[in-house]
């Protein structure tokens, strides 16, 4: 599993799979390096949906354009993930239709823009994972950001 940083805090009430808590850290961790965009693009299924702030992308090509043009400005980022809020929605395993987790996030993001420009984001989003063939994937990864004033 990634490093213990990039694991959000869950709620003391609700049983969580470690599973689910290593796919959300190595996530995180893959997001930060730049030269694993494939690898990232492999934690979504062929026909996800991808939407960060004003951008969207379905379907592994669109998502693989949406992870190129995350860097194009960007020289280093490091994801806080802060808190995990799963919910269950019926059916074994916390969905139905085979959805193993679904939960609401939030979190921080500090970034250096290739002209060195420092900043701060939070964030909060929503995520569906699948479990296909015993390996999760995201059926659904929609983030909201805020740019923090500095």
């Amino acid at each position: 599993m990634a490093s213990s940083s990039y694991v959000p805090a869950f709620p003391s009430d609700h049983a969580v799979d470690e599973k689910v808590k290593g796919y959300i850290a190595n996530f995180y961790a893959t997001s930060d390096d730049r030269s694993k965009n494939e690898e990232w693009v492999d934690y979504f299924l062929p026909d996800a949906v991808v939407i960060m702030g004003d951008k969207s992308a379905k379907g592994t090509e669109e998502i693989r354009r949406l992870r190129q043009g995350m860097w194009e400005q960007v020289e280093s980022r490091r994801h806080k993930p802060e808190k995990a809020f799963p919910g269950s929605f019926g059916g074994a395993g916390g969905g139905g239709d085979g959805v193993a987790a679904e939960y609401m996030l939030h979190g921080s993001l500090d970034l250096v823009t290739k002209s060195g420009e420092q900043q701060a984001v939070t964030w909060a989003g929503r995520a569906v994972l699948r479990d296909t063939d015993g390996k999760l994937k995201y059926q659904l990864y929609q983030v909201y950001l805020h740019k923090k004033s500095t």
